[in-house]
């Protein structure tokens, strides 16, 4: 049977598939022969059986070839397209993993060879070694306010003072703490950092007040907070260096979002000693730590405005000389539990007991910094003590604390009180204030826990007198205790990362203008019976 040289050409949108040669017996040729066959076979049948029937094979063998030939050019046909299928296919697979491969490369670059990230309680960045790691995080508190005076009478007035208030109801909602935080290591665990800080409100500085520069700190300004490396040198033993809580109230070393109440005490934001520059040292052992600091002194809010000792360290250049030298100790003694129940003001259900013991001590020396005019040069010297008990125990909690400070104010001052001039010193001689702090809490289900806090504070100032016209600093005290009590509850939605707390407070006797704390919401009043109502809603990440 002759054999054929057939050229076939596929086409389609895609575009020409190459020519390829076989053997074959064309359909044209093979459908003839067969009807000739059959014309044969026909005039066969009637004159010999044996050729009819060798007829019929020959053609059911060529409808056999025929057949065969062409599943064999189906086959071919199928295999051609398949071919160029899985070549465009190839080509668009190595397309694609060129663009994955750049794209890997792009983001290694970025990962600096290996850099970890994520979120393992804290949103972090770290190097495969642990050497360095950075910590991202922030705090957010949106509060409502609203505080009742009895007939408005504030019973203040201050020349150029802000805290005179004669409005009988006042409310609204501010951002008391709006924080961005970072903190870490550099160059290995032991050496730790952090950097803090924190958009004030405009309030925070009063019109006038010295040193001039600290205006700045109003008007939703990012003022810095916290900034220190903490270096771990062994046997249980740290130096920090920077700018840093001072080692005294323990209300005020833990940190604001971890308060069992809404703020903290008005009697530790009076009598805390709040931030300072300088170098600590501190010693940790299993069931005691002791710490001691060396600094630009502390801040100076014991009574509001009426400055005994004029230091206000935050943020002041070195040349600021306030103060001539300041130590601060604290000496803690745990009880029973772990040390990081101690780092919060609540104790969620579930922990164990925890019993905390802590004592400490203060004492500077130096003259405020008001420039040289009205200014007598005599010394502010200042002393402080506090003592606490924290009692932990799963689901409740107990906390007290005295303290007790005492002043020998050579050139005490109004803060304000002169506007854009220096401000006059006076000598009011020997002062002291003392307060006490009781609250308690229990949890009434998993995620509620109700707390009420008394507080009171007893200031003795004699020579406050001495300060005449035109600043009145004698309305600002009229020996009042501070007597207050409050109640609230907090729903931990997520922990003390989201919670929402409510309380309202009772003033006993009238707020005197020392005592004056607006962030808290107290005003200073005439009249006893002032109410405080807060709600605050918290984030922290």
């Amino acid at each position: 049977m002759p054999t054929t040289q057939i050229h076939t050409v596929a086409a389609d949108r895609r575009g020409p598939v190459p020519t390829r040669s076989f053997a074959r017996v064309p359909r044209p040729i093979l459908t003839p022969l067969m009807l000739a066959a059959l014309g044969f076979a026909g005039a066969a049948r009637a004159d010999d059986p044996a050729a009819t029937s060798e007829l019929l094979r020959r053609i059911e063998r060529l409808e056999s070839a025929n057949r065969a030939l062409e599943g064999e050019v189906q086959a071919l046909r199928s295999d051609e397209e398949g071919q160029w299928l899985n070549e465009e296919r190839a080509a668009e697979i190595r397309a694609i993993v060129t663009d994955v491969l750049a794209d890997s490369a792009t983001r290694t670059s970025l990962q600096a060879s290996g850099v970890t990230g994520g979120w393992d309680g804290v949103f972090f960045l770290q190097s495969p070694d642990d050497r360095f790691r950075l910590e991202v995080g922030g705090l957010v508190q949106t509060r409502f306010t609203w505080g009742y005076i009895q007939d408005g009478e504030s019973g203040v007035n201050v020349s150029g003072s802000t805290i005179a208030d004669n409005e009988e109801n006042r409310s609204g909602f501010d951002l008391p703490s709006t924080r961005i935080d970072f903190r870490g290591h550099a160059f290995g665990a032991e050496n730790q950092f952090r950097v803090q800080a924190e958009y004030s409100n405009s309030s925070e500085a009063l019109v006038g007040q010295n040193p001039f520069g600290n205006l700045g700190s109003g008007s939703g300004t990012l003022r810095l907070l916290d900034a220190y490396t903490r270096h771990e040198l062994g046997n249980d033993f740290a130096v920090r260096v920077g700018q840093f809580k001072l080692p005294f109230a323990r209300e005020q070393l833990v940190g604001i979002a971890d308060q069992l109440a809404i703020s903290r005490s008005t009697v530790v934001e009076h009598m805390g000693l709040g931030r300072s520059q300088g170098i600590e040292a501190a010693w940790s052992y299993d069931d005691y730590r002791v710490m001691a600091a060396f600094s630009n002194g502390a801040t100076d809010n014991v009574y509001g405005i009426l400055k005994g000792a004029g230091s206000d360290p935050l943020n002041s250049p070195w040349y600021n000389d306030a103060v001539n030298w300041a130590l601060t100790g604290r000496v803690e003694w745990k009880l029973a539990g772990e040390w990081r129940q101690f780092n919060s003001m609540t104790s969620p259900p579930g922990d164990g007991m925890g019993i905390l013991l802590g004592l400490a001590g203060h004492v500077q020396e130096g003259d405020p910094d008001v420039g040289n005019t009205g200014n007598t040069g005599e010394p502010n010297n200042w002393w402080a003590y506090t003592a606490d008990v924290s009692v932990m125990y799963g689901g409740a909690t107990v906390f007290a604390s005295f303290t007790y400070s005492n002043m020998d104010s050579g050139s005490a001052y109004i803060q304000g009180g002169n506007n854009f001039n220096a401000p006059t010193t006076f000598d009011i001689g020997e002062s002291d204030m003392w307060g006490a702090v009781v609250q308690g809490s229990f949890y009434a289900a998993p995620k509620w826990e109700l707390f009420a806090r008394y507080e009171y504070a007893q200031a003795s100032i004699d020579g406050i007198n001495q300060i005449t016209a035109p600043t009145g600093a004698g309305s600002l005290w009229s020996d009042n205790p501070l007597s207050i009590a409050t109640l609230g509850v907090n729903w931990y939605i997520d922990g003390e990362d989201l919670k929402w707390s409510s309380d309202v407070g009772f003033a006993f006797d009238a707020v005197d203008g020392i005592f004056y704390n607006g962030e808290n919401g107290w005003r200073a009043a005439a009249e006893e019976n002032q109410v405080v109502f807060r709600s605050q809603l918290q984030m922290r990440f």
